[in-house]
């Protein structure tokens, strides 16, 4: 490694990947349909009705689970230095991506059936206008994540690898300009 921190190095070197997840069960709706049924809690102890159909959907739940790991489909979220990626394939093809300076605020939006899973959606928000005469700020949608896997440690990871590349940026623009 060519780096005094490990995980850190400057973004105009090169780009450095900070965390690699892969979406779970719960980005489809077929995943989702199944967690709503896992989360059924009839029964009693272990032998719970949740329980009992996790058991009976293994034969569709399986290569649900493992097609995230197909050589040609398989979809995996990488943070970057610089960007948020989603890419796709053994090659890690960047199929839509996200800089770190264009959005302003992560939003977890929990749809039903992802709770068992441990899942949400992030939602990407970016300020579109300065604040209007009301003093509401008007936001877009501009990125969503599908079905990630632990949400909150994922959304602080963005957060603070956006912080950290919104500070290098700032300090190349002062450079710039000098004293």
């Amino acid at each position: 490694m060519k780096q005094a921190i490990a995980g850190l190095s400057l973004s105009s070197q090169h780009e450095a990947t900070a965390i690699v997840v892969w979406p779970s069960v719960s980005a489809t709706e077929t995943g989702q349909m199944l967690g709503r049924l896992y989360e059924k809690k009839e029964g009693v102890g272990i032998f719970s009705l949740g329980n009992l159909l996790a058991l009976l959907s293994i034969p569709i739940a399986i290569p649900l689970y493992l097609w995230n790991f197909l050589p040609v489909v398989g979809t995996r979220y990488r943070i970057t230095n610089r960007q948020v990626i989603v890419e796709r394939g053994i090659q890690g093809v960047a199929e839509k991506q996200i800089g770190l300076d264009q959005f302003d605020r992560i939003e977890i939006e929990q749809k039903p059936g992802q709770a068992w899973f441990r899942s949400a959606d992030m939602i990407f928000w970016q300020t579109k206008s300065p604040e209007s005469a009301d003093g509401r700020r008007e936001e877009m949608e501009v990125f969503r994540l599908a079905g990630v896997p632990y949400p909150e440690v994922f959304r602080a990871a963005c957060q603070k690898a956006s912080m950290t590349y919104r500070g290098f940026q700032e300090i190349r623009k002062h450079q710039a300009v000098g004293p």
